[in-house]
């Protein structure tokens, strides 16, 4: 479905240009006016732009001359309203909440003048303040039209780069890593706008920060036993072991709720976006990102987490031990809610798992307790990382289907709660530490979680992804009308009609290829080095890596080529096993296998020499000896796309 979706969309903008190239020109206006560009993630956009025009969706030429006039308009705009309002305008809201960014972008104008229009155009933060600056500083007209002109052809190309390089390396790579590609590239970007939407909030709280304890305080003071968690939060001269204690069992309470609501209640919407959500990322599966996301899967587990704070206490206890209670102290409370909720019925794990919690729970307090005596900058990039750890490991509960999307939100929920109360508390509480010493814990803890899906063994299969129930189907059915039940296409990521599935192969795979091997066919043998033949002009087929293709998430099981008249070109035979069992006369069982016959043909395109799935299909391989062991039947399917005649060749063994 999705990338059925995906190449609807692609049609759509080719035949529908006019509403994209607005759409770009509003986005490189936001991007480029007064403190909207602050909001508007106008660069992530502009790379999904270049990428849209290397897969040929949009035209490059009017998508450049849009990018190029929403630039020159935004940033013309923000002048004017500099230029009109001058010194007042920095007073009139929502400019007013911004006092300490135009006084960095005044100083950043007096230091390098007219050419702070110019290079704030890269400036991040800058960007969107630096022309109403030059206007409220009376910068002379032409002089800012002329250079607000050339920064705008400059920066449209430049940002509209990244995204068509990785466009074209979509081009290149579709035939074996499509899928991962985008799904890396969706990954990203949905850790890049989250992240993004916490850093604004982050930002947006701190000045509100002491005002928000101090009412607090003064709340918690008025009411002395509801108070005690806040106090015991926020107050520093407050011991927080009891007010924590009583958020854990509220926390607690609350969870038993959320169970028996879960219970009682369905609610359809909720349940039908979690299946379409899942569908989705289900047919982004790829072979080299299961792996990645089996690994990540493993740290979200209690036992990485436990080592990591073993490890930590260890090393706090060796290191001036009374100057760390409080971290001791803390650390040693993080387990604490996520234990008591492996004393709720059995029931609970159908919307959170507690080892989840208790591993969530322990990395976000290491996270904080590591960098509270950080610089801010260095600080800001460690709650990052940080951050983008936890959502990754959730996503890969999330990517096999062990969990849902309610159970991804509520795990996250009760973990981010429980972290910022900890978190909290503790840096309200805290002594200074040793930032050297911050910083060799930190990276001995990274060595610990890196290695640890590598030493420790692989956890089971999802139920997902084991091999499916075998059928059973007549071989005179299968060579009439059963054939027509299997799949016309590899399901691929962007042309659902480019690989037809043409050849059915009824046998045990050992005997498969067995046979092709007499007949001259040799096995793909996939080995890393074969990769650097890529850079060689004049490499003959046969020592290029030939592409793995994936259809329904796998890899094929058997790839065997053999070397065409061509000089350039080779055939190929993939096969991909079936659920389906063929029973001849005698009862006896054979093995089905889906496949295609096609042809590869070695090209050179940026750089790279390397082998393309031809559009010809070559059926030939009923010519060959095979004909003594095997017999073969051509069928004709109704569907024709994509230059494919719609031939299937069955083959089954001789009696």
């Amino acid at each position: 479905m999705l990338a059925d979706n995906l190449n609807t969309l692609l049609v759509w903008l080719q035949h529908h240009p006019l509403p994209a190239l607005i759409f770009v020109f509003l986005v490189a206006f936001s991007e480029s006016l007064l403190i909207v560009g602050l909001i508007m993630p106008g660069a992530a956009l502009m790379v999904g732009f270049g990428a849209l025009i290397a897969l040929g969706a949009l035209p490059a030429d009017t998508v450049l001359i849009a990018a190029i006039a929403g630039a020159i308009a935004g940033d013309g705009l923000s002048y004017w309203l500099g230029r009109h309002y001058k010194q007042a305008l920095k007073t009139r809201w929502p400019f007013s909440a911004y006092p300490t960014l135009f006084q960095r972008g005044e100083t950043f104008f007096h230091r390098h003048g007219g050419k702070s229009v110019m290079l704030g155009r890269f400036v991040g933060p800058l960007r969107p303040v630096v022309p109403a600056i030059a206007g409220m500083l009376a910068m002379p007209r032409s002089r800012f039209f002329v250079i607000n002109v050339i920064s705008a052809c400059l920066w449209a190309p430049l940002y509209l780069l990244p995204g068509y390089l990785f466009g074209l390396s979509v081009e290149v790579a579709s035939e074996f890593a499509g899928r991962f590609l985008l799904l890396l590239a969706v990954l990203i970007g949905g850790l890049w706008f989250i992240l993004f939407i916490l850093r604004q909030l982050y930002l947006l709280l701190i000045p509100y920060g002491d005002r928000i304890f101090a009412r607090l305080l003064i709340w918690s003071q008025a009411h002395p036993l509801a108070g005690e968690i806040p106090a015991a939060i926020v107050n520093p001269e407050h011991r927080e072991v009891r007010g924590l204690s009583l958020l854990a069992l509220i926390l607690l309470l609350s969870s038993g709720l959320l169970i028996f609501l879960y219970e009682a209640i369905d609610i359809p919407l909720i349940s039908n976006t979690s299946l379409l959500i899942q569908n989705a990322v289900r047919e982004l599966h790829n072979p080299p990102f299961d792996k990645f996301m089996q690994a990540l899967a493993q740290l979200a587990e209690p036992a990485p987490a436990l080592l990591s704070a073993a490890i930590a206490l260890f090393w706090l206890c060796l290191n001036q031990r009374c100057k760390h209670t409080l971290v001791i102290r803390h650390l040693l409370a993080a387990p604490v809610f996520p234990a008591l909720l492996m004393f709720l019925p059995d029931s609970a794990k159908t919307l959170f798992y507690p080892g989840t919690i208790l591993a969530l729970s322990i990395y976000g307090f290491l996270l904080i307790a590591l960098a509270r005596d950080m610089p801010r900058r260095w600080r800001m990039h460690l709650y990052a990382a940080g951050a983008t750890l936890i959502l990754l490991l959730m996503f890969a509960r999330f990517y096999p289907g062990q969990i849902s999307l309610l159970q991804l939100i509520t795990e996250l929920s009760l973990s981010s709660i429980w972290i910022s109360a900890l978190g909290i508390a503790y840096r309200r509480h805290a002594l200074q530490l040793c930032p050297e010493q911050q910083h060799r814990l930190l990276f001995m803890l990274v060595i610990v979680l890196g290695l640890y899906p590598l030493l420790a063994p692989p956890p089971a299969m999802p139920e997902q992804n084991m091999q499916t129930t075998t059928m059973q189907m007549n071989k005179q059915y299968w060579l009439k009308e059963g054939w027509k039940t299997l799949d016309s296409y590899r399901h691929d990521l962007r042309d659902a009609h480019r690989f037809p599935m043409n050849l059915q192969w009824a046998d045990r795979l050992s005997t498969i290829q067995e046979q092709l091997s007499a007949q001259g066919w040799q096995t793909v043998e996939r080995k890393p080095l074969q990769y650097f033949n890529w850079l060689k002009p004049q490499a003959p087929p046969m020592q290029l890596p030939v592409p793995a293709h994936v259809h329904h998430g796998r890899y094929e099981t058997l790839a065997m080529v053999k070397q065409l008249d061509s000089r350039d070109a080779l055939q190929i035979i993939r096969l991909w096993p079936t659920s389906l069992r063929v029973i001849d006369a005698s009862g006896k069982q054979t093995p089905l296998w889906l496949g295609s016959i096609s042809s590869l043909e070695a090209v050179t395109r940026f750089g790279l020499r390397y082998l393309h799935t031809g559009a010809t299909v070559d059926l030939s391989i009923q010519q060959s000896g095979l004909k003594k062991y095997y017999q073969f039947a051509l069928r004709q399917r109704e569907q024709k796309n994509g230059g494919w005649d719609g031939r299937v060749l069955l083959v089954l063994r001789k009696l």
